[in-house]
């Protein structure tokens, strides 16, 4: 069962460019894991510190692992120095959508 993973991170003011290179690094990682179908950040035309994020995972095992990824758990850390204001991360099962953050 595929899972899709949408969402936004809001980055502090004029972290956008600051945090570029650490969301490309990071989106290539990820897209070396099992099951990573699409992993991609895009940064909003309107706003830069709005950052977009678009996932598919061939399997909510796929996804779980992933969450659990010591890369994932230290990207957490790694964000936090661009003073996130919010984040909102849901999943859709095809059925209902799953709250992540």
């Amino acid at each position: 069962m595929t899972i899709l993973v949408m969402g936004t991170i809001k980055l502090g003011d004029g972290e956008g460019a600051k945090a570029a290179k650490l969301f490309a690094d990071h989106a290539a990682v990820v897209k070396t894991e099992d099951g990573c179908e699409e992993y991609s950040f895009a940064f909003d035309a309107a706003d830069p510190d709005l950052v977009r994020v678009a996932e598919r995972w061939a399997s909510p095992e796929a996804l779980g692992a992933h969450g659990q990824a010591e890369h994932q758990k230290a990207f957490g850390r790694a964000l936090r120095a661009h003073s996130p204001a919010a984040m909102s991360i849901d999943a859709w099962d095809g059925q209902h959508w799953r709250k992540l953050i």
